[in-house]
């Protein structure tokens, strides 16, 4: 009877480490450029913008005025396989691009490529790392 309590109460413990143990390795800080830029709208201000889509990945200026770019790589699960995942599932990109004029956002977009349409699109002046 003493041996069955013991064998429960390390199988409860072993699931109950286990259930926690996802959380050491994905605790990088999550993106979801497509609902946060739902948080945006003509008016809003750079400080608002700064608040709730962080630092932009890239910065231009032009003609319009000044343009803030957000981008995301997703890959499917079989890309994020090792050794061998560059060659099976697939890979987008979600970018989001705000217009400012003065301190004001004037438009905002989001947009959903592939991996080739974001490099051939030139909308980043740097490539996103993960793109391949």
């Amino acid at each position: 009877m003493e041996l069955m309590i013991q064998r429960i109460l390390s199988a409860s413990l072993l699931i109950f480490c286990l259930s926690f143990l996802p959380g050491c390795f994905f605790n990088a800080p999550v993106r979801h450029l497509a609902s946060d830029v739902c948080l945006l709208s003509q008016g809003t201000t750079r400080q608002e913008v700064m608040r709730y889509m962080g630092p932009p990945d890239d910065q231009q200026v032009d003609q319009y005025g000044e343009m803030w770019i957000y981008y995301q790589v997703n890959k499917s699960l079989l890309r994020k396989t090792p050794f061998i995942g560059d060659g099976l599932g697939t890979e987008d990109v979600d970018v989001v691009t705000i217009r400012f004029q003065e301190d004001q956002v004037t438009a905002c977009a989001y947009r959903s490529l592939t991996a080739d349409e974001f490099k051939k699109s030139g909308i980043a002046s740097t490539p996103a790392p993960d793109v391949e």
